[in-house]
């Protein structure tokens, strides 16, 4: 829909600071002057690191590993009446959007290959150009304003982000009306900026008005396909406020934000639902209901309702390893909730396959040792408590090599050794396996003459650190 007419009279200036408590300038920093600033900072910038504040972004890449950001289309700054002044000719207007064009696609490309300094480059020339032709008061430069700033939030460039943002939607909502779709795609990105800066409070204000835009958007939608796309829009945004309120462990908000978000999903969704085979995970955007799902196990797992969380966790896995693959580091953080969850209802034999799993994948990744060191320690407790010994004490026998190739004498040495002895004597008691075991054991395991149990006080499998994930 052209809203250009329809919200002409709400083209003043959405109040930025009405949003946010943290110490800002009172006059939004001109266009130009960014571009200058981030010039001069490029210059002398390689010995001081990417962000001033040292913030770290949150998980705004949700488990779907698409672009999570709304990115501005070349599109959303064509030109379409032609030249503002009227006097330059039609050559020269293509040669100018070609060239546009050219450093457009440059960027995307380096967006979706993770080398966001070429991405920041690309869209900051691209910013350029269209200052140099139409000034700071044009559309275009609010598109191109937005564009540097998700490159810079990819970057984990957070004040910069910021910065950018803020002129993108100062801009935007003053030749395109406060009220128009364009502005509440800024409007989501300056949320996630001031999620990944921790500045909970006013991040959920901006999804809050976002969402209002978002809602007001629905209700001029009249086709299938626009009403489906208007939904995942809002579920978007109810995914990122349910994102707020877990960090600040609002566990209620935010399982009945991210209720909503899935329900609006599935509703977008039910057609390419086969109830033999499951999702059409071929469909664009499924990915990101499996995102929003996991959150939900994250808030089910916080709120100890682990039956709930399993379920949760097999539908999500399933669109997850089907589109990902196995070996893929949100399949694995998923089989590691359902694994948790599934040990917590005493269900050892199947959380046993969930890390058999990961195991799998990780014994031959590049995984960190730390890692794989966690992995073989919930194996050998699911182990022990299935009371499957033998195998438990081949992964002792990997976990002590292992940790004896860090430090020999260090307590984890000692505390699998301990282990060792302890299963080995269970092993002991059957006749037919004592011979084989001693030999694999010798005399270096702390085998106690009449333990009867294995001792899991030292060997807990924790909760999985679960971060919230934007969309």
């Amino acid at each position: 829909p052209d809203f250009s007419t329809r919200h002409e009279h709400c083209s003043d200036d959405i109040d930025i600071q009405q949003y946010r408590s943290i110490n800002t300038p009172g006059n939004t920093m001109k266009v130009d002057e960014l571009l200058g600033r981030k010039k001069k900072a490029q210059a002398a910038g390689a010995r001081e690191g990417p962000n001033k504040k040292g913030g770290q972004r949150l998980n705004t890449r949700g488990s779907d590993e698409e672009t999570t950001s709304q990115m501005s289309s070349l599109s959303d700054s064509t030109d379409e009446e032609g030249s503002s002044s009227g006097e330059e000719n039609s050559e020269d207007l293509e040669r100018f959007e070609r060239a546009l064009r050219q450093k457009h696609t440059k960027a995307c490309k380096a967006m979706a290959n993770g080398v966001y300094d070429v991405a920041l480059q690309e869209f900051e020339l691209i910013l350029a150009d269209l200052l140099e032709k139409y000034g700071e008061k044009h559309e275009r430069v609010g598109a191109a304003l937005h564009n540097v700033a998700i490159a810079n939030l990819r970057a984990g460039s957070l004040d910069d982000a910021m910065d950018a943002i803020e002129e993108a939607i100062k801009i935007r909502s003053r030749t395109l009306g406060r009220s128009h779709p364009k502005v509440a795609d800024s409007l989501v990105e300056l949320g996630i900026i001031l999620l990944s800066m921790e500045e909970h409070a006013d991040s959920l204000k901006v999804f809050e008005r976002a969402l209002k835009l978002r809602r007001t958007e629905h209700g001029d939608m009249y086709t299938p396909e626009d009403i489906d796309d208007s939904n995942l829009k809002i579920a978007k945004v109810l995914n990122n406020m349910g994102c707020v309120n877990f960090e600040q462990n609002n566990l209620g908000a935010a399982k009945k934000n991210f209720d909503e978000a899935t329900k609006l999903q599935k509703g977008v969704f039910r057609s390419v639902f086969n109830f033999s085979v499951g999702y059409d995970t071929s469909s664009p955007g499924i990915l990101t209901m499996a995102s929003t799902m996991c959150n939900m196990g994250y808030v089910a797992i916080e709120q100890g309702n682990f039956s709930e969380a399993i379920t949760i966790f097999k539908t999500s896995l399933q669109i997850q390893q089907s589109v990902l693959g196995p070996g893929n580091k949100l399949v694995q953080s998923s089989l590691d909730n359902l694994g948790y969850s599934l040990t917590m209802m005493n269900q050892y034999e199947k959380a046993l396959k969930s890390y058999e799993e990961i195991w799998e994948t990780q014994k031959v990744s590049s995984d960190t040792t730390e890692e794989k060191i966690l992995t073989m320690k919930k194996l050998i407790v699911c182990c022990v408590r299935l009371e499957q010994h033998e195998r438990a004490f081949k992964f002792l026998e990997t976990l002590e090599d292992t940790q004896a190739n860090i430090d020999d004498e260090s307590r984890d040495v000692y505390l699998t050794r301990k282990m060792m002895g302890e299963v080995n004597y269970q092993i002991m008691k059957l006749p037919s396996l004592s011979d084989q075991t001693n030999r694999a054991v010798g005399f270096a395991l702390c085998m106690g003459e009449t333990e009867e149990d294995v001792d899991l006080e030292e060997w807990v499998i924790r909760k999985p650190e679960n971060t919230s994930k934007m969309s």
